[in-house]
Formats: C-alpha cells, structure tokens, sequence
C-alpha cells in the first residue's frame, strides 16, 4: 500500500466515523432517511479527496525509493529514481578504479614461529641441513601484498595485470635487521585473455614443474624445495591454448630469462645487475607443457590433472682455460588426483642436468673442477652440468565432520648423480637431500587458517657424512 492510499483510507475512515459515532453515543437508534443523506455527503466529499489526491500525485511525478548506502560510516540516503536501481552489495565488486581499469587490493599476513634441531640453510624456511646449533625464533617476513588489475578489452580479450611483494628478499646489514625484511618482487604481469587462448608477459612461476605441496609453514619458498619441489619465478612470455569436453586438455609454451641460479661474476651492487652464466650464453629459457584434465574423477566432485613439461636453457661458464658452455635440460611429471572422497594424492617427478635455477640438484648445477677417473688417478676434466633426479609426493586428508580441518603427509627426494659430484680438489657436495613432512591445517573462517607442521631433512654430503634437522613450525594466516 503507497501513501496515496493510505491517506484515502485515513480520509475515508474519518468520515465515516463523524458520521456514525455521533448518532450511536445518543444511544438511540438512528433516522434511516438522515443516515442515508450522510452517507450521500460522504460520498461527494471522498470523490473530491481523491480528485486532489489524483492531482497531487500528478504533480509529484514518480515515486521515488530511499536506499541507504552501502558504507558503514555513511548514512546518509541516497534517492534513485525507475531509470536508476542500485546495484546490491554482491553485484558490486571490490576495489576501486575507473570506468576502463579497476584495482583490488588483497593480501595475506603471514605469522610463524619455529625451531630447529640443528643447522640448516636457512631458519625460518630451511630446505637442507647444515653444520650448526639448534635455535627458535618468529617472523612475519612471509606476509604478502599484491593488486589486482581489470582492464578493458582489447581486440575481444579481456585484459588484466597483477603485482605482488612479500617481505623475503633479504635483512638490513644491522643487528635487528631480522625484523626489517626487505621487499621482494614475486609476480608482476600482463595478460590477454580471450575465450580459448591467453597471452602473458611479466614475471610469474614458471609452467616447468608448476606443482607445489600445500604448506602454511613454507609460504615464501614452497616446501619441499632441494628435496624434489622444482620451482622458481621467471620474467616470461607465454601462451595458452585450451579445449576439449569429457577430457581437456591445455598446450603452454613459454620464453624465460635464462636462469641459472649461480651468483653474478664482477662487482656485487644492490643496484646493478651483473650477467650469470645463463645472460652470458645470450640463448633465452624454453619451456613447454601439455596437461590432461578430467572432471568427476572416478566419480568424485574434485577433477583430477595429469601433466608433462620440458625446460631448455644453456649456460656459459668462464674458467680460466676459457669459456665452456652447458645445456640446462630438465623433463617433469606432475600430478594432482583424488583417490576418494576425501583424501588427495598431489606430487611431481623429474630429471634433468644443470637445474639449480630451479632449486634442483640440491640447488647444485655446475661443477667447476669435475674430474673423471682414470684407474686410481683423477684427470681434470672441467667445467660438468650436474645431472639429478628427484621428486616428491603429498596426501591430504579431510577426516569426515570436520570439512575446515586437513591433515597432510609428504616426501620428498633429490638425488644428484654421484659421478657429477667428482672434482679437484675434494669438495664437500651435497649428494643425496630427503625430507619428511606432517602437518594439519585448519579454517576456522572462510579467511583465516592456522596450522602446525613437522619437518624431518636428513641431507648426505660427499665429505662430512649426513647431517639432519627437525623443523617444527606453527603457522597464522589471515587473508583479504
């Protein structure tokens, strides 16, 4: 009912009662004849209200709505006409921008404390174990923040770009420096997306081995890095194409910065970059995959994927007999598939030679000095690529009742080839890298996520035997 009709039923009730409680508070019966002419009365005056009210309304125009803004802190209202509805809060995205560009903002804060046994190569996110003493402390070094970019369209893609840092790109040179992580670049690209095929540029993971365990306690670095987990984040170029129904499939192909992951030769500078072995053999990354996906695997609700990809790259190491050139080769499985309703089995394997831009061989790829055997007596032989093998695999499980709550088991191996490892002199290589991971992680909220982990290495060296380390982290996270 609108106001107009509200006031003529008000009107009419008012009339009304003017006409009969008078007559019935004498408490006398009514004259028939006078309650007649009355109610013809009535009749006239209610016809001439709704006359004026007709006009009223046509001089109002239409009705207007009053809807209140969707800000907390403004209350003001808003007036919006036929021609203009208010979108609702769930039509309206978040961020903000232009009519051409929109920018999200979102990251995650990361908390974590942790101890270990014994030495590793690094505290709060180790991959091996080192000579060294037990320790515990606490960071928020992996908190992450990043923008998100929608663009219009351009040649009937739609076009979107993204940035994103975290805190893990090194300490001040002072003696709380631990606390003032320095700002890393982790992604930051352009994409073309159109309905079938998408092209990128920028820096993102690469589609060698994309795999990576889930893991609160490794957010920065993934786990299981050193020990069979290839990875890395690489400026790029690269295309996709996908199709398919019962099964899709997806072709990538990508042109990387060559990588190589050893340290610049000449003048160390925050500011100046200096050419690796991967720059100096001026040949770019080449990177292809191939995945197969299959919706309601074995009947279930989770799709399962199956993919191969394939790295090419060379590196130009200079010695003092001259420059030698090494290829950096590397072929991986990757998986992701569900064995049941509620239980996942994630992984990768792979091999290859000279892979330490991606972390592989232990994060060892050239030998410098190899030396190759000739009866009991070693023989120069230069400059050798590190051949090795590895992998790794991980479970999760969501117990039944309990949808927030996963538990996760994993392994991982790299195992460098022993005869690469030869060299003049003896130098202490890291020959074999396992780790053993369980962890439960938990959702207490859509945004938040607390878990603990347990991480057991035990890394074999050439000369001073094996060494291990327990690594036990409890993880916060809270994402927007």
């Amino acid at each position: 009912m609108d106001h107009f009709r509200l006031a003529r039923f008000i009107v009419c009730g008012l009339f009304v009662g003017a006409c009969v409680c008078p007559v019935y508070g004498q408490g006398v019966e009514p004259d028939r004849e006078k309650l007649l002419e009355r109610l013809r009365l009535l009749e006239a005056e209610v016809e001439q209200v709704r006359q004026e009210l007709s006009s009223l309304r046509a001089a109002l125009g239409p009705a207007t709505v009053v809807e209140k803004r969707r800000f907390p802190s403004d209350t003001r209202p808003v007036v919006a006409t036929p021609h203009t509805v208010p979108a609702s809060p769930e039509e309206k995205r978040p961020g903000f921008g232009t009519d051409s560009w929109r920018a999200i903002p979102y990251g995650t804060i990361y908390f974590n404390a942790f101890g270990n046994s014994s030495g590793t190569n690094n505290a709060d996110v180790p991959l091996f174990a080192v000579a060294g003493t037990g320790n515990m402390s606490a960071t928020a070094r992996q908190t992450r923040l990043g923008l998100r970019l929608e663009g219009p369209e351009l040649g009937g893609a739609k076009l979107t770009a993204l940035v994103e840092s975290d805190f893990f790109g090194g300490f001040p040179a002072i003696g709380v420096g631990e606390t003032f992580g320095v700002v890393r670049l982790r992604l930051a690209y352009a994409r073309l997306q159109w309905e079938r095929t998408g092209l990128q540029a920028g820096q993102d993971w690469t589609i060698f081995a994309p795999n990576n365990p889930v893991s609160i306690a490794s957010a920065a670095i993934p786990q299981l890095v050193a020990a069979g987990n290839l990875w890395m984040r690489l400026p790029q170029v690269r295309i996709e194409h996908h199709g398919g129904k019962g099964v899709k499939w997806m072709a990538q192909a990508a042109v990387l910065m060559p990588g190589t992951g050893d340290f610049p030769t000449g003048t160390l500078s925050p500011f100046l970059l200096q050419p690796g072995s991967g720059a100096r053999a001026r040949l770019p990354y080449f990177q292809g995959r191939l995945s197969l996906r299959r919706e309601k695997w074995l009947g279930l609700r989770t799709a399962a994927t199956l993919g191969v990809s394939a790295n090419y790259g060379r590196a130009r190491i200079t010695t003092p007999a001259g420059d030698h050139e090494s290829d950096s080769v590397g072929a991986a499985l990757d998986w992701s598939l569900p064995l049941a309703p509620r239980l996942s089995l994630l992984g990768e394997a792979f091999f290859g030679r000279n892979l330490a831009g991606f972390q592989g061989g232990i994060f060892q790829g050239i030998n410098p000095d190899f030396a190759y055997r000739s009866g009991s007596v070693l023989l120069p032989g230069g400059p050798r690529a590190i051949g090795s093998r590895g992998g790794w695999a991980q479970f999760g499980f969501t117990p039944l009742g309990a949808d927030r709550l996963t538990f996760y088991a994993g392994y991982g191996l790299d195992d460098p080839r022993d005869q690469d490892l030869v060299s003049i002199p003896a130098r202490d290589w890291r020959a074999r890298n396992q780790a053993f991971t369980v962890s439960f992680l938990h959702k207490p909220a859509r945004q938040v996520s607390w878990g603990m982990e347990f991480r057991r290495f035990e890394t074999l060296y050439t000369q001073s035997s094996r060494r291990s380390n327990n690594h036990v982290n409890l993880g916060v996270a809270i994402s927007f």
